[in-house]
C-alpha cells in the first residue's frame, strides 16, 4: 500500500488531485484508516492514468465518470467527438515532434566552415504544399503570393514548423537562369492537398548535391549567386549530372543566430 503522497508522486500528479477526485467520487482509494489517512494499491495506477488521460483531453469530472463507470449511457455522437479530439491532438503533436526533431538535427548539422562548400548526402522522400507557377514577378507578386499560400494553408498547418521555401526549374545552373527562372513556393506537408491553388508534391528519395548559404535580406542573392556558382564548379569537377529542380529550403537558424538557406540539386 503506497500512502497518498507516494501514489500521487508515482502517477504523475498531484496529493490535491487525489483528495478531488475522492470527494467526487471519481477515483477513490483502496482503503481509509480510522485517522482518515488514505492508502492505494498499485494496480490502480492504470485507472488513474486512464482518467488523468481522459482529463488532458479537456473532460469534465462528470464526463469522465460516465466514461469510466456507466458505459451504456455513452452516445455515439459524444465517443466520435471525443475521438476527433484525440486525433487533433495526435496531429498537433506529431507536427510538435517534427519541429523539435528538426531543430535538433538543425543544431547538429550545421558547421561554419562547411558553409558554401557544395557536399553529397541521402535524403529521405519528403511530401511539399506547391503553390501555382510563378514567373519572374516582382517583389510585390511574390509578398501576394506568400500571403494567398500561406492564407491557404493557415487550417492545415496548426503547429507546423516544417520547412518551407521554393521549387525553381533550372536547366542551366546560372544566376541569371535562377533570376528568370519559374519557380513555385513549397511547404513540407503534414497532409495531401490538391486543389486551384495548391498540390501536393514528392521530393523524392536519393543522393542530392547541396549547398548552405547565409540568407541575409539585403545579401541573399550575393549568396545564392556564390552558392550557385560553388556547385556549378563542383558539378563540373565531378561530372555529375543532375536534375533540373532546385529545391530552395529555409532550414532555420545557424548556432550564430544566421538563417540558412540549402539549395540542392538531385544526382541522376
Amino acid at each position: 500500500m503506497l500512502k497518498i503522497s507516494e501514489f500521487a508522486q508515482l502517477a504523475h500528479t498531484t496529493r490535491r488531485t487525489l483528495i478531488l477526485y475522492d470527494n467526487n467520487n471519481l477515483f477513490k482509494p483502496t482503503f481509509v484508516n480510522s485517522e482518515g489517512y488514505r492508502f492505494y494499491d498499485y494496480q490502480k495506477i492504470n485507472e488513474l492514468n486512464t482518467i488523468l488521460t481522459l482529463k488532458k483531453l479537456g473532460l469534465s469530472i462528470d464526463e469522465i465518470k460516465t466514461i469510466v463507470f456507466n458505459k451504456d449511457q455513452i452516445s455515439e455522437e459524444f465517443l466520435l467527438q471525443l475521438k476527433s479530439q484525440v486525433n487533433d491532438q495526435i496531429s498537433d503533436l506529431l507536427k510538435v515532434n517534427t519541429a523539435i526533431d528538426q531543430r535538433i538535427m538543425l543544431k547538429n548539422s550545421f558547421d561554419e566552415a562547411a558553409l558554401y562548400q557544395p557536399y553529397e548526402h541521402n535524403n529521405k522522400e519528403r511530401f511539399y504544399w506547391k503553390s501555382t507557377n510563378l514567373e519572374n514577378c516582382s517583389t510585390q507578386q511574390i509578398a501576394k503570393a506568400f500571403s494567398e499560400f500561406y492564407s491557404n494553408l493557415d487550417r492545415l498547418m496548426g503547429a507546423n514548423g516544417n520547412y518551407s521555401g521554393f521549387i525553381i526549374n533550372l536547366p542551366k545552373i546560372d544566376f541569371k537562369a535562377f533570376e528568370d527562372a519559374n519557380f513555385s513556393l513549397i511547404k513540407e506537408a503534414t497532409v495531401p492537398v490538391n486543389n486551384n491553388s495548391i498540390t501536393t508534391i514528392t521530393r523524392p528519395a536519393g543522393n542530392y548535391l547541396a549547398v548552405d548559404v547565409i540568407s541575409n535580406y539585403s545579401l541573399s542573392c550575393q549568396n545564392i549567386r556564390t552558392g550557385l556558382n560553388h556547385l556549378k564548379e563542383f558539378i563540373k569537377t565531378k561530372n555529375l549530372r543532375v536534375d533540373s529542380e532546385l529545391w530552395q529550403t529555409n532550414l532555420g537558424k545557424n548556432e550564430a543566430g544566421s538563417p540558412i538557406i540549402r539549395l540542392e540539386l538531385q544526382i541522376q
